[in-house]
């Protein structure tokens, strides 16, 4: 038991710390891309969020890849504890990331906590509800349960924080566009934060986008970053374990 235990606590605990990893390796990349693309193509600075969105999922997928084989060796336990303990280091790793920036001078960090702790909440129970799925033994249903309340959850994270930060009015000074966001693209922040796109609608506008994704910028892809590797441990570590095969019945000895 002492070694299933430990191989479960190291890949709940090291799996929030590369996510980290993964957005600042996926970002740092994004601005190598853009500082090439820039003094040769016109499309650089909208390609900027794209790609750094699209090099976190896929990063955040490869790391869903190595956890999901390492689950199936750890500790099983009920749904609602696998929820719980892969939500907490996420948590407690968040905690460690805002004091470190609060520490360097970052004083709008601690902005950020309304909209997280509603993500890591809303998180668990889409956790809590794959895993239970998945405990009997209905594997597409809990992805497709899990994934859809993993987006509700980070979509609802970013509507809070852009809601509590941003007006919905403002005056309009010197003609220039109000410094406010129209909450009726509310359920579209999430992707424009990811994409820097209104997909054809006149909502959010172009200096919305520009507040919106000013003021909501890692988090999105921090969400992007752990949702393949929580959702692929909640799942796995909750699927049941493969009947032992049997083996051949003992051939009677000979009178």
């Amino acid at each position: 038991m002492t070694r299933p235990l430990g191989r479960t606590a190291g890949v709940l605990l090291l799996a929030p710390p590369v996510c980290v990893a993964v957005l600042v390796l996926a970002g740092a990349v994004m601005g190598v891309a853009h500082g090439w693309l820039e003094m040769r193509v016109p499309w650089a600075v909208a390609a900027q969020l794209p790609t750094w969105s699209a090099l976190t999922a896929l990063l955040g997928t490869a790391l869903a890849l190595v956890v999901t084989r390492a689950a199936r060796r750890t500790v099983r336990v009920r749904a609602l504890p696998t929820a719980l303990g892969v939500v907490l280091p996420v948590a407690a790793t968040v905690t460690a990331t805002l004091a470190l920036l609060a520490a360097r001078g970052e004083s709008q960090v601690w902005e950020t906590v309304p909209g997280l702790l509603l993500w890591l909440a809303l998180l668990t129970a889409a956790l809590w509800a794959a895993g239970a799925l998945a405990r009997k033994g209905r594997v597409r249903l809990a992805w497709s349960a899990g994934l859809l309340g993993a987006l509700v959850a980070a979509d609802a994270a970013v509507i809070l924080a852009v809601v509590t930060s941003i007006p919905a009015t403002a005056p309009v000074a010197d003609g220039l566009p109000p410094d406010a966001v129209d909450r009726i693209s509310a359920p579209l922040w999430l992707f424009t934060c990811w994409t820097d796109s209104s997909f054809g609608l006149p909502r959010p506008t172009g200096w919305e986008r520009f507040l919106i994704t000013d003021r909501v910028l890692v988090e999105p892809m921090f969400h992007l970053a752990c949702t393949p590797y929580a959702l692929a441990y909640a799942i796995a570590a909750a699927r049941p374990a493969p009947a032992p095969v049997p083996g051949p019945e003992p051939v009677p000895a000979p009178a």
